[in-house]
This record gives C-alpha cells, structure tokens and sequence, in this order.
C-alpha cells in the first residue's frame, strides 16, 4: 500500500469538492416543473341561451333570466374565499364604474359556494373594502352547476338576446385579459347584436 502525501491528500479533496459542485450546479439547473393551470379554456354554453336564474340580489331585489335580456351583460363568478377573484376585485370594481357610462353595457357578480371568509358575509367585505358593484348570492351553487362553470373567477358574456357568446377566465392571472380586453370583447358582442 501506497503512502498518500499530502499532494495526494489536496488533489483527491479538490476533486471530491469539484465533483460535489458539479453535482449541485446541475440539479440546480433542473428547474421544478410549472404548476399545472387547470382553468378552462373553452366554454360548453357558448351559442346557448343563459340558463334559468332567479337568485336574491345582495342589497334586495332578484336576479332572473330576464335581467339578461336587453343589454349585453358581463356575468362574473366569484367569491370573497377564492384567492384569484381577490387579486380581480380591484378590476371588476373598476369594470363596473366603466360599465356604468356604456347603455348597452351590463355587470353583475354572482358570488357562489356560500363561503364568506373571514368576513363572514358580502356587507363587512364590501364595507371594508369600498367596493360598489351588482352581486347576487349563488350561496347553494345551483346557478354556479346550471351555467357549467369550472372555475372562478369566470366571466361570460350574455348577449342582449339572451345568449351566451363569450368567456373567459381571471383579469390578471390565467387569461390575463385585463379590464380593457374583457370591455372589448362585450362591446364586440353588443355591436353584434345591434345588427341582429
């Protein structure tokens, strides 16, 4: 057996060392996989007429089919537990102060699966937070299931005929369509519908 030396000693160190790094820079390298986005990016009900709905309106009064009927409604699914239509709320409180000045515009949420948060219901939420716009309470998800949503927050556009012409997912995250897309794309449906 062969007696190390302590050039021997630093050259068999330096190589583990060299090897190690080597060993660590390339699974650093490997990045983890992206999380699966699982939000629909197609909408069965599009080309179909808005399915029954007769909910309580938050503030009084009801939300029924014929509220579809007349102008080309933007109908958002939401809810105060769901953290994407949190990171929306901002965008959907100015997509309505927009709404407001367009005649042939509406807006109105439908805040579903009756789970409220630490708020515990819609009036201390929209207290705290300021916001003014059109919600009615999906609390048992029956018009969350009739309109085959899959995922909120979730916008469909409803022609002023009743029928479902658009959808899409989120504001900011998933769609990323913003404010400006979503006005666009009801605005395009309602000019459809005057020619109608």
């Amino acid at each position: 057996m062969k007696n190390m030396t302590r050039r021997d000693t630093l050259t068999g160190l330096a190589v583990g060392t060299l090897a190690t790094t080597v060993a660590l820079d390339a699974s650093a390298q490997t990045a983890p996989a992206p999380p699966v986005d699982r939000r629909p990016r197609t909408y069965d009900l599009i080309g179909q007429a808005a399915p029954a709905t007769d909910l309580e309106r938050f503030g009084g009064g009801r939300l029924t089919q014929a509220d579809f009927r007349g102008k080309t409604t933007i109908v958002q699914f939401w809810g105060i537990w769901c953290p994407d239509c949190l990171a929306d709320v901002d965008d959907v409180a100015e997509l309505n102060r927009l709404i407001l000045r367009d005649r042939k515009l509406q807006f109105v949420g439908i805040h579903t699966r009756g789970r409220y948060g630490r708020w515990g219901g819609l009036a201390p939420f929209f207290a705290e937070k300021g916001y003014r716009f059109p919600v009615a309470i999906d609390d048992d998800s029956a018009a969350y299931k009739a309109w085959g949503i899959k995922w909120v927050p979730s916008f469909v556009i409803v022609g002023a005929d009743g029928i479902i012409r658009d959808y899409t997912t989120d504001l900011k995250a998933g769609s990323g369509i913003g404010v400006q897309g979503l006005l666009a794309k009801a605005r395009a449906v309602a000019k459809i519908n005057r020619r109608a």
